[in-house]
Parts: structure tokens; sequence; C-alpha cells
């Protein structure tokens, strides 16, 4: 007589043949979303029951491992096209894909799942800080390490849920500590130094509102015309502007996609000056529009070329350089001129959070965790003032 069980508690049946028969489902296959079913049999009832039993306590404590012989390369790479590329922009895809192939699977790739264990992780780490460039030329760095942890430690997680593995073993490594790079900035006089050397550039209002705001070059580059409201006086960042190369592509092009986060989603007011360049410039670009007649390629961007296509990042580069040499400035990058907005602003005493808004970073600690080593001239302020609060004579 057929012992049944409950649903999704596994089946005791007994065959023609005389045996026991348990049947159970132990997870869900990862693709298609059916259950994976797994048989066992028992000459007598009792051994069946026990085998039902054990296999209900393997699964409830996650300690059931489906036996299989997939190895990490595989599995991460599956991970990736299923679990994570729906949920990313193409670009970022990109950057995981090319950080797997690269990096991670040519030294963890050949591993067995069920093989891989923390110190082989950790070893692994330990390595590409030593020696892990794919030039040959040293170790990579910290940032990167926390990228390939990123994707391992997600890869591992999900094994875990769908019980290709008990535990995973990427947790509790110990990752090199996150140091954010010195940078260069522009004191507020070679700011006017600056910005005197761009006065006569075509793009004079981009680089302007750069350093009046602050924004990503991609930002800058990606803002829509529509976005700009000259009646009050603010822009609003909803779209990012990159050349980049997708996976499968032999080729980079130009790209538009959503900011990185929510919060750069966001709405900046701007400085009179500002807006009344930003309109010069779009006369600028209505004569243009005449000028070139059929050939002008409307992109429907605040900046543009003078026929009316993105910009280049590279090209907006060069005439970043160009003018730094025009006013006898130290080399730093596009990107600087955002850490000498913050930098400028947090040394003469502007609130954190408000510099936070301006930037569109998920949290005021990253504002402070990349410039709090910039405001040492605002902190000697504060104690001169504290000194003269309670007048230490």
């Amino acid at each position: 007589m057929a012992k049944r069980r409950a649903n999704n508690e596994g089946t005791i049946t007994k065959r023609k043949d005389g045996r026991w028969q348990v049947r159970i489902t132990v997870g869900y296959d990862p693709i298609t979303g059916k259950p994976i079913r797994k048989y066992f049999y028992a000459k007598k009832q009792k051994e069946a029951e026990a085998i039902l039993t054990e296999m209900k306590q393997k699964l409830r404590t996650g300690t059931y491992v489906e036996p299989s012989k997939i190895r990490f390369g595989e599995w991460i790479l599956k991970w990736l096209d299923v679990y994570v590329k729906p949920n990313v922009k193409p670009e970022t895809y990109t950057d995981y894909y090319d950080c797997v192939t690269k990096h991670i699977n040519p030294g963890l790739g050949h591993y067995e799942l069920q093989d891989l264990n923390n110190i082989i992780i950790q070893e692994y780490y330990n390595q590409k800080r030593v020696s892990g460039r794919l030039d040959g030329t040293g170790g990579v760095s910290a940032r990167r390490i926390h990228m390939m942890h990123q994707l391992i430690n997600g890869s591992l997680k999900k094994a875990v849920k769908l019980h290709m593995i008990p535990i995973n073993p990427a947790e509790d490594i110990e990752l090199p500590p996150l140091k954010y790079k010195e940078f260069e900035t522009l004191s507020a006089d070679e700011v006017k130094r600056y910005l005197d050397a761009a006065r006569e550039d075509r793009l004079y209002a981009a680089f302007l509102l750069e350093l009046t705001t602050g924004l990503r070059r991609s930002e800058l580059l990606g803002i829509p015309r529509d976005c700009f409201d000259p009646v009050k006086g603010e822009i609003r960042i909803v779209q990012t502007l990159k050349r980049k190369k997708l996976a499968g592509e032999e080729k980079s092009r130009l790209i538009i996609s959503e900011p990185k986060t929510q919060k750069s989603k966001r709405t900046i007011p701007l400085l009179p000056e500002v807006v009344a360049e930003i309109k010069r410039f779009q006369a600028i670009q209505r004569q243009e529009r005449l000028f070139y007649g059929p050939k002008y390629k409307d992109s429907g961007l605040l900046f543009t070329s003078q026929i009316g296509t993105p910009l280049e990042p590279r090209g907006f580069n060069r005439r970043h350089e160009r003018i730094l040499k025009k006013a006898g400035l130290k080399h730093v990058r596009v990107h600087d001129l955002r850490h000498t907005f913050a930098t400028l602003l947090l040394q003469n005493g502007e609130s954190p959070s408000n510099v936070s808004e301006i930037l569109g970073h998920a949290r005021t600690s990253t504002t402070l965790d990349i410039y709090g080593h910039s405001t040492s001239e605002g902190k000697v302020r504060a104690v001169s003032r504290m000194g003269k609060l309670i007048n230490i004579s």
C-alpha cells in the first residue's frame, strides 16, 4: 500500500517489483524554472521513510547538493547571462563580461563548482594583487579586485540558493581596502585662468557649466536640449553619453544610457552667467544649422558638433588639453574639473550634503570619502574659530 506525503514534501510509493520508491523535489532548474526531482529506492518501507526524512532535513538546512561536474567558469558565465544581463545596462554587462573572461575564468574557471573553496579564492585574489595585470606589469587595483569579488560572490550566492553547492566559499574573504586615487585640482585663481583661456573656444559654455556644477563628462555630453530650462535657470540630468565597445561587437560606438544611480538623476541650479552662455551657444547652433542645411544632423543634445552630432568624449578631452596649455596650467583631467568644483566648495565651508546632491553621489559618505582629505584648510579655519569662541589667550 502506497504511503503518500503532502505536495512538495516528497512521496513514497511501492513499485511492482516490491521495492519502495522515494520521490522528492530538490530544487528548480536555473534556466527553465522547472522542478528537479530525485528518486531513491529501498527494499523496505522504513528504509524509504528514513531516506525521505534525511532528504527533507538536508533541504531544510540547505545542506543538500545535487551532484554535478559543472565547472565554475561555465556557471559564472551562465549566471551572468541569465541573472545579471537583463538587469544592467549593456555597457555595465560588457564590463562584467570582460572581467569574467579576461581575469576570473583564466584563474578559477577550470575548477569544478563543488571543489571551489575559500582558500582557493583568497589565494587567487592575493595573486591578482601582485601580478594580475593583463600586460604583465604588476598587480591589479583594489577596485578591480572588488569587482571580481562582486561577480564571484554573486554567482556563488545564487548557486547556494539553487542547491548547487551547500555554502558560499566566497564568504569571509579578506579584500584590500578601497582607496580613492589622489587627484589634481585647480585653485580658484587657476580656474579663472582656465576660463579666460577657454573663452574663445566654441564650447566655452560647456566648460563653464562643468566648473560650476561638477558634472561627470558623460553627463555633460549627454544633456538633452529640452533638459535645459533658461527660465528656471536649471538643468536636469537624465542620461549619459559614452563611447563603449559592447560584448560581441568589434568596434566601439557612442551609447546614450541612464545615469549610474537614481541619485544621479537630478536637477541642478545654474548661475545666471552660465544660463547666458548656454543661450549664446544655442544661438551659434542655430546659425550652424542654417549654414550646413541638409548636412546638419540634429541629435537633440545641448552640446553638439558643428553639424549637430554628439560630441566625441576624446575630442572634448583634446579641447580641454589645449585650454590648459593656453592658460599655462598643469595637466589635469576633465574629470579633475569635477574634483575641483567639489574641493573648492568644501574648502570654503559648503555643506557636504549639498555638494553630494549636486554631484549625484548616492550617499554623502561617498563625498566625504573622496574629498575629506581635501578640506584641511577648512579644518584649520574650524579650529581657529573654536579658539576665538572660547577666547584662549
